[in-house]
């Protein structure tokens, strides 16, 4: 068994932090969300974030950022905002997540959406996608995969501009007011779709804060608006780093939605990618048909749950159908987010009533 350490987040040494970062620009698939300085931002909201870390027999070394919960049990960082989360190893480091978590005298981890290979997917194998400009003109995605929907994109933007004013895009808008406009509309779709309001969770919200509002290392923030004329239409907002931004929250003002202004938002900012400084834009899990329309390039995500070594509970994980199912997915959503039983309960609640609703 290897000796790990599970340290708070703050303890991680300047070497340590080097070494992880200079293997997540050796990886074939890397993200803000996998960055070191994501695991700090989320520990200054919630005190149950460690490290693991530990070395193989030549001193490769290997990191892997979790919740440690009740039970034994670990959750990926970030929970619920945690898009891509895997173990980030030097190049040839022999440690596997299960000696990890046998080191550290964890039960099991259950992931979602953890990086891995189509070979080596187990079940629950999925992919995330993304937009990246080194793999080809991001501006003619949409053109040439679906041209109807292009020419219908901007015969919707001509018309928005007849209708309320000039339309543009800003990469890095400095309003505030936009921000919470955008937590606002967020918010109220949660609330039409039954789905748990992750943001009013009051780690997350503090997490999303010190984002925007602090310095967190290498990562930036980045608030990305459409408006039409002096009208705010929609906006996305989330980590930024290396030329890669990964969008956490999308929304637009529903007064426009016979625009499009979400998928508007996402055609300009494809189209002038490399001027915003960027080379990538995560659209994140497939779980929406349109996001391939937008994407050329995709990454294997497994989901699952990872037993320590020598170990011999791990929990069955159905799905079911229809209403099983949905409310199986509100429960996980529920778990992430909610860190204390009063959440969680109020979360269950309102999940059941939305399910008896509809």
């Amino acid at each position: 068994m290897y000796q790990v350490d599970a340290i708070p987040a703050n303890e991680l040494t300047r070497e340590d932090r080097a070494r992880w970062i200079a293997a997540l620009d050796r990886a074939p698939f890397t993200s803000p969300l996998l960055h070191p300085d994501f695991a700090l931002l989320v520990a200054r909201s919630r005190p149950d974030v460690r490290i693991l870390i530990t070395e193989d027999s030549s001193q490769r070394k290997a990191f892997l950022p979790i919740h440690k919960r009740p039970f034994g049990l670990a959750r990926p960082i970030g929970s619920v905002f945690s898009d891509y989360h895997a173990m980030i190893a030097e190049p040839g480091c022999a440690v596997r997540t299960e000696d990890l978590l046998s080191g550290a005298g964890l039960r099991g981890y259950r992931h979602f959406s953890m990086v891995t290979d189509a070979a080596n997917a187990a079940n629950g194998f999925h992919i995330g996608i993304f937009a990246d400009s080194a793999l080809g003109d991001t501006a003619s995605l949409l053109q040439d995969r679906k041209p109807s929907r292009a020419k219908q994109l901007r015969r919707l933007e001509r018309k928005l501009e007849r209708d309320v004013g000039d339309v543009r895009l800003s990469f890095n808008d400095p309003d505030d007011d936009a921000f919470k406009q955008l937590l606002s509309w967020k918010s109220a779709q949660f609330a039409a779709t039954g789905r748990h309001d992750v943001l009013n969770v009051p780690w997350a919200r503090q997490m999303l804060d010190h984002l925007r509002y602090s310095e967190v290392g290498d990562l930036e923030n980045r608030l990305v608006t459409l408006r039409a004329g002096q009208q705010l239409v929609s906006a996305e907002f989330g980590p930024s780093w290396n030329g890669i931004f990964h969008p956490w929250i999308a929304a637009y003002d529903a007064d426009y939605a016979t625009y499009s202004p979400g998928h508007l938002l996402v055609q300009r900012l494809l189209a002038s990618l490399n001027d915003a400084g960027l080379q990538r834009y995560d659209l994140g899990p497939a779980d929406a048909a349109y996001k391939s329309e937008f994407a050329n390039g995709e990454v294997a995500l497994s989901e699952g749950f990872i037993h320590a070594e020598g170990t011999r509970w791990q929990p069955r994980l159905t799905r079911g159908q229809g209403v099983i199912n949905k409310l199986t997915r509100r429960w996980e959503q529920i778990l992430l987010s909610e860190t204390g039983l009063s959440g969680r309960l109020t979360g269950v609640a309102h999940a059941a009533h939305s399910l008896i609703r509809s």
